[in-house]
């Protein structure tokens, strides 16, 4: 609804003279809207010779992908439509247990034209958590021995630091081996 002046056009015709057509001024982004008086007959009043073209801003497609360790999920994937030139600065958080969002790619998104690049990318990598050995003597925990460490989640654990000491030996180990979850506790 805003007048540009640049892009009109001013011919002479014949009164009475039917103008069927103009010269289409479309602008990247941006899709017709409607035409006032086309077709038009030229009349006297020239005033009244106007053809009036109102374009307004088009709607296009984006994308939001979730990748889990630089895998794209497609069953994650989400489809939207936005304005010319509107401003995307959020997404639907997809996060899964033991994961932690590493990076975004293209946001905030302005919208194009062009579809097939806009597109936000969202990238989330296994987190790390701490796990504990304690060392139990007579069923008594020492707690000078006990040792805690950072793994990935889902990385297994199978060996630990040997703390025997004079005069015990090896009862039992409990939770060997230890898949690491999100649950530090466990």
């Amino acid at each position: 609804n805003v007048k540009d002046d640049s892009k009109t056009e001013t011919a002479k015709a014949t009164y009475q003279d039917v103008i069927e057509n103009y010269i289409d001024k479309n602008i990247t982004g941006y899709k017709l809207e409607k035409t006032e008086s086309l077709p038009l007959t030229i009349s006297e009043n020239s005033e009244e010779n106007i053809i009036k073209v109102y374009y307004v801003k088009d709607e296009f497609n984006y994308t939001v992908e979730y990748y889990y360790d630089n895998v794209k999920d497609d069953n994650k994937t989400e489809t939207g439509k936005a304005i010319y030139q509107d401003v995307i600065e959020d997404y639907i958080d997809k996060n899964i247990t033991g994961y932690k969002l590493e990076k975004t790619e293209n946001l905030p998104l302005t919208i194009s034209e062009k579809s097939e690049e806009n597109i936000i990318k969202v990238y989330y990598v296994k987190d790390e958590f701490n796990y504990t050995v304690e060392y139990y003597y007579d069923n008594v925990k020492d707690d000078s021995k006990t040792e805690t460490a950072k793994a990935t989640y889902q990385d297994l654990i199978e060996d630990y630091i040997d703390k025997n000491i004079t005069g015990y030996k090896l009862e039992k180990t409990e939770n060997l081996p230890l898949t690491i979850s999100e649950k530090s506790e466990e």
